[in-house]
């Protein structure tokens, strides 16, 4: 199975006590939990289903996938709440990942994958018309459409964009970079 972590490492973890927060709740994870939550913390790791997985997952620390795909990589990402960090990072992003954070950090809304890849498919750039609370409701009326506002269709749309799996690749190297966070 191929998987990744949800949640932001908590002040005083070590590798042997870790301990995770997760839309509100705090969890404790030691031995193997903290393990395989550490390995899936920063991209896409695999394992072999266990006890310990199912529990991290049953906890919504983990999401999973039972094969390693490209569409599986994106199907995990779907459901997981982009939120980009406070990081300071001397190297520079390229371009378009630069572009991501602007949408994530701007957008006035918490902007899924699928909607990032609807915003790069159709070549929408961030601008001041579409970013910031005042503007949520226009960059909403943009993406959602009568074709695509019922629940999961946008997901299951861009399953098949061609840009998918770049946004994919360029949301895995902002989380690699402790840029973006996943809960």
């Amino acid at each position: 199975m191929i998987y990744i972590s949800k949640g932001i490492v908590l002040e005083h973890s070590t590798e042997e006590l870790l301990f995770v927060r997760r839309c509100g709740t705090d969890f404790q994870l030691t031995g193997t939990e903290a393990a395989l939550w550490l390995n899936g913390r920063t991209g896409f790791s695999e394992a072999i289903a266990s006890a310990a997985a199912n529990h991290l997952y049953r906890m919504g620390l983990i999401d999973w996938e039972d094969e390693d795909t490209p569409l599986s990589r994106y199907r995990i990402l779907t459901r997981c709440i982009l939120c980009p960090t406070d990081t300071i990072e001397l190297l520079p992003l390229r371009w378009q990942q630069a572009h991501f954070m602007v949408w994530l950090r701007e957008a006035g809304l918490r902007l899924t994958v699928a909607e990032l890849v609807y915003l790069t498919e159709r070549r929408i750039s961030p601008s001041a018309k579409l970013l910031g609370v005042e503007n949520r409701q226009k960059l909403v009326s943009l993406i959602y459409t009568e074709n695509n506002i019922r629940e999961n269709i946008l997901e299951n749309q861009m399953e098949k964009a061609r840009c998918r799996e770049f946004v994919v690749e360029s949301l895995l190297t902002l989380l690699k970079r402790q840029r973006l966070v996943l809960v």
